[in-house]
């Protein structure tokens, strides 16, 4: 639960050398001015946390000059310090050139917890709750589906691009209902380009170290990242500008041919004040297409690897299915393996391997260590897959984990994030993957192209992402550890081999 009430007092109270009345939670010993700096991972670091858990346990404690880190290896501690006790720590660190100097503060992932953010996912949670994906979008997605075949059989050398391009398409068609502007302008281009410049922003710059240096004039030595986020500010305009002008245009075709309904979508829920920071709604959307399609590409991967698994969901679809059509979402009762695959997907790689840093508020305690105000709190969402605490041979890839009584953890709990700062995207994203991994089993084999190892680490087979570093080699991220890359199965060659004749026009088959 939240903090009791004579937590802060309790808190307050410190000896006379200024130490807090409870520990800190355990961790790597600090070096004289550099504190832990040499015990930041410089990649895989969420495999570098794990290992370290299994010295200083469930919670680990870093610091850095102007930051301190608690690293949660525990899934029980991550649900009840994010979950649990979400007002503590529902922030985000303090995001000086993203936020600050380029504007992106209204962009959901960044938002501190403001009554604009508060807005935003209230609209969202109602707009992209299960029961409206289910009611409004089932057909869109079954459609992106059949439409992915089409385009698999036509196109096998080009598997990875066309799971790209389709994905980006659902969410583009789910928010505007096309998928260029009047002017012809490609809206897929143009949410990517916004992530792109997003995730720059990020990569972690001296300014976010030390804040103060944003005063200073552009022309100084050093001060290009001024300059870098007066340019990108100004990209950003002319992209939101863009936006704005076509959803205006849609907002007020959709109130005269859906004004008598009462069911909200995502376009229906944009009222005059919304609109200023659609755009940021956007970017959240376009960062849920890129962990929808890091997950298609690791289920890709994962049937390169496991040809079992695959036999044994096609039997179950062609048991369920036949050959006479196309997997809908009426038949997902039917199909528990193919459920199971999904899942297993997500835990086997979490394409976000450690969750996006929250901040904690005001002071608090757990487990009887002291966690203080602005302390930069990161779940280790690998850590969780891997603990044998919640999975029998966590390295083994076995969706029957799921089918069994009672199953095991089901992995949305920390894919998805948590609390108040869960993705509200999670139910179209798990549902996209689902129709999509169907459709995959129905019409295809997935091959690969290429001899494998007899053996391998699991691990091995992932990029994990990456962590950049600022003020030149003092690897210092003020903010906190920003990831510049979702988790994406080191690169591969497949191809897919069509299981049915006629798939690059599937109109022949039926749809339910």
């Amino acid at each position: 639960g939240e903090s009791v009430p004579y937590l802060d007092d309790y808190l307050s109270r410190s000896n006379r050398y200024g130490k807090p009345a409870m520990p800190y939670p355990p961790g790597p010993r600090p070096f004289p001015l550099i504190g832990n700096l040499l015990d930041i991972p410089q990649s895989k670091y969420a495999l570098t946390w794990t290992k370290m858990g299994e010295k200083h346990g469930p919670l680990i404690w870093l610091t850095i000059p102007g930051q301190t880190i608690l690293v949660l290896n525990s899934f029980e501690a991550a649900k009840e310090l994010l979950e649990k006790r979400p007002l503590t720590f529902v922030d985000r660190p303090r995001f000086v050139m993203a936020v600050e100097l380029m504007g992106l503060g209204n962009y959901l992932p960044l938002s501190l917890y403001n009554d604009t953010y508060k807005k935003q996912r209230s609209h969202l949670k109602h707009a992209l709750s299960a029961a409206v994906v289910r009611s409004d979008y089932s057909r869109l997605l079954e459609t992106k589906a059949r439409q992915y075949v089409e385009r698999c059989a036509a196109r096998p050398e080009n598997i990875i691009p066309e799971t790209t391009r389709i994905i980006g398409e659902a969410i583009i068609q789910l928010t505007y209902g096309k998928l260029e502007n009047k002017r012809g302008r490609d809206y897929i281009q143009i949410t990517t380009r916004l992530l792109e410049i997003m995730i720059v922003s990020l990569q972690g710059y001296v300014v976010d170290v030390f804040p103060v240096v944003q005063y200073l004039p552009s022309w100084l030595p050093g001060m290009k990242f001024k300059r870098d986020a007066a340019r990108w500010r100004k990209e950003i305009s002319e992209l939101e500008a863009t936006v704005f002008e076509n959803v205006k245009e849609n907002m007020r075709m959709q109130d005269l041919q859906n004004k008598h309904q009462e069911r909200q979508n995502v376009q229906q829920v944009l009222d005059d004040e919304m609109l200023l920071s659609f755009s940021g709604l956007q970017i959240f959307l376009g960062k849920s297409a890129f962990l929808t399609e890091a997950t298609m590409q690791s289920f890709i991967r994962a049937m390169t690897i496991f040809p079992s698994i695959q036999k044994k969901a096609q039997a179950e679809i062609d048991r369920v299915i036949g050959s006479n059509r196309l997997p809908t979402f009426e038949d997902q009762p039917d199909l528990p393996y193919i459920h199971a695959v999904v899942l297993e997907i997500m835990r086997w790689n979490p394409v976000l391997p450690v969750d996006v840093p929250h901040t904690s508020r005001r002071d608090e305690v757990y487990d009887g260590y002291f966690i203080p105000k602005g302390t930069g709190v990161i779940a280790n969402a690998w850590g969780f897959s891997r603990d044998s605490k919640y999975y029998t041979n966590p390295s083994t890839f076995d969706p029957e984990r799921y089918l069994k009584q009672p199953p095991e953890l089901d992995p949305r709990e920390f894919v998805f994030g948590y609390g108040r700062r869960t993705c509200p995207g999670k139910e179209f994203g798990f549902q996209e993957v689902w129709i999509l991994v169907a459709s995959i089993f129905w019409a295809f084999e997935v091959v690969g192209t290429e001899d494998g190892p007899e053996s391998f680490e699991d691990a091995d087979l992932f990029s994990f992402g990456m962590v950049k570093w600022v003020a030149a080699s003092l690897r210092l991220v003020g903010a906190g550890l920003i990831l510049d890359a979702l988790s994406r199965p080191i690169p591969f060659k497949c191809r897919f081999v069509p299981r049915r004749e006629g798939l690059k026009d599937t109109s022949s088959f039926a749809t339910a």
